[in-house]
């Protein structure tokens, strides 16, 4: 696969033989992971560009559309080697700042890190900012489903990249030339840094599609009695 090509793929990740991920929605409520406020489907992705763990990164640039593979993955190539670093004493003050009673196995985002409690003794609290998964040896099922290639089909791809729940149905892509208009739905106008992720989904089209100008319009729609 040439590097930087949108694809769209389809995975299950396994750790010690029990599934942790899937893009299969079905086979997330079967094994009992299903997460509603998960995307399922297929993801999109740009080839060879680290938007993946490194395993599968190196995987799909040697893959082509349509094959699969079972992956066998060392914590290298997968979330890394536990950091024995990343294991530190927070004081309690830092909880009670934001009305948090620490208890053990608590997740927490400490100064934008995310972390687990291990411990929380008095007013040593142990926070693990190591990934979950880091020190751990995974095994994929990787399919690559689709190139994405029609200048439309790559508007809406980068699109979900920046705005995930947004589809085809609430996003409407007008290509005149050089032109792109990407008329957005209304619930875009309350995200955070909308303005940023504007920018993001700009600057990709202007590279992928060689636009030389990209708009946006946002959606305001009188509320009926």
């Amino acid at each position: 696969m040439e590097k930087g090509k949108l694809v769209k793929i389809s995975y299950d990740g396994y750790v010690e033989e029990n599934l942790f991920d899937t893009t299969n929605e079905e086979t997330a409520k079967e094994q009992g992971i299903f997460n509603p406020n998960m995307v399922y489907g297929t993801v999109t992705v740009s080839a060879g560009e680290k938007m993946l763990i490194p395993g599968l990164d190196n995987a799909i640039m040697e893959m082509n559309v349509g094959e699969e593979r079972e992956l066998d993955l060392a914590a290298e190539e997968a979330f890394g080697k536990r950091d024995p670093s990343q294991v530190k004493i927070v004081p309690m003050k830092e909880f009670k700042k934001h009305n948090v009673n620490p208890i053990p196995g608590m997740p927490v985002n400490i100064d934008n890190k995310i972390g687990k409690v291990v411990s929380a003794n008095g007013g040593r609290i142990l926070v693990d900012f190591n990934h979950e998964l880091a020190g751990k040896a995974l095994k994929y099922k990787l399919k690559i489903e689709e190139l994405v290639e029609a200048p439309e089909a790559i508007a809406l791809e980068v699109a979900k990249l920046f705005i995930p729940r947004i589809s085809e149905e609430n996003l409407k892509i007008t290509i005149d030339g050089e032109n792109v208009t990407l008329d957005l739905p209304e619930n875009t106008a309350f995200m955070q840094n909308l303005q940023m992720v504007k920018m993001g989904i700009a600057n990709e089209l202007i590279k992928r599609l060689e636009a030389k100008k990209v708009s946006f319009i946002d959606n305001f729609v009188k509320k009926t009695e």
